[in-house]
């Protein structure tokens, strides 16, 4: 005999609320990662993603500060081998379909940059992730990557330092390596010494450098800004695109530096123990003076 309508409409029921129940368990059992748990809950320690490129890039960000750090490894190692190393010791990667580092880097700032104005790179994104976790060219779970992007949509390259690996090995050098690992200073307004900076001009425009250092010093007087400009000069060759050079490690000063006079590119963050200034400012042919 065949089940009455109201058997069959328990049935349905009981199998609907059940496979919800299923599914339910299993995204609870994906938030319950150490870097979803991390995302979700605002930490301060910082949740690291290393993108395998070559170089190798390691995305360091700090839910709590939400300061992200990316460094450049100087080992050219293959993907396939440091995929392995990093999955048995239980991190976070990513393999691009495209390994030269210049080229996603770029394309990762230009999808943080433009997302906003074109969803569709928001849905290539998610496909670009499908694709890998189907290749198993990543064991970031939905989760994670949900989290991520969600904090990804709340940044721009100003928010990134990107920190490249030391030319030499020498004791100083190894010295200054270890204190770039050391947390951001105190806000300049707390601090006594006001950050020192140089300002190179690349535009071709004349008197640049000269016009951004007046300004600066004006801010300075009037407490807006706690910045004391060392010297100013041309740059060997022109550069399209504005840049910051930071050899201190105070990447939050040097991010209120960069907002304020309007560069907003990634803070390059350099170890060099003979630097007589904190931060260099490359004026590209993009640079237009604050208002």
């Amino acid at each position: 005999m065949e089940p009455s309508y109201k058997t069959r409409k328990i049935v349905e029921r009981f199998l609907l609320w059940v496979l919800l129940l299923v599914l339910a368990a299993a995204a609870a059992a994906q938030f319950t990662s150490p870097l979803a748990k991390a995302l979700s809950k605002r930490a301060e320690k910082d949740v690291r993603v290393t993108v395998l490129t070559s170089p190798a890039m390691q995305f360091a960000y700090n839910p709590s500060s939400r300061k992200a750090v990316v460094t450049i490894s100087a080992d050219k190692r293959s993907a396939q081998n440091s995929s392995k190393q990093i999955s048995s010791a239980k991190g976070r990667f990513f393999i691009p379909k495209n390994p030269d580092r210049e080229d996603y880097w770029n394309h990762f700032k230009h999808v943080l940059a433009s997302w906003r104005f074109n969803p569709l790179l928001a849905g290539r994104t998610v496909w670009e992730y499908i694709t890998a976790w189907h290749d198993r060219r990543t064991n970031l779970t939905p989760a994670e990557f949900l989290l991520l992007s969600m904090e990804l949509t709340k940044l721009d390259a100003a928010d990134f330092a990107v920190r490249f690996p030391p030319s030499s090995k020498g004791r100083k050098t190894r010295k200054a390596a270890a204190a770039a690992e050391v947390e951001d200073m105190a806000p300049l307004a707390v601090k006594d010494r006001p950050i020192v900076v140089e300002i190179f001009n690349a535009s071709g425009k004349r008197g640049l450098a000269l016009a951004l250092t007046q300004y600066l010093r004006e801010q300075n007087e009037k407490g807006q800004l706690r910045v004391d400009v060392l010297q100013y000069d041309n740059y060997p060759s022109y550069q399209d695109q504005s840049f910051i050079v930071d050899y201190s490690g105070r990447l939050v000063q040097v991010k209120q530096l960069s907002l304020a006079i309007g560069i907003n590119s990634e803070v390059k963050s350099e170890i060099s123990p003979n630097a007589i200034c904190d931060t260099r400012i490359v004026l590209g042919k993009d640079f237009e003076m604050p208002l």
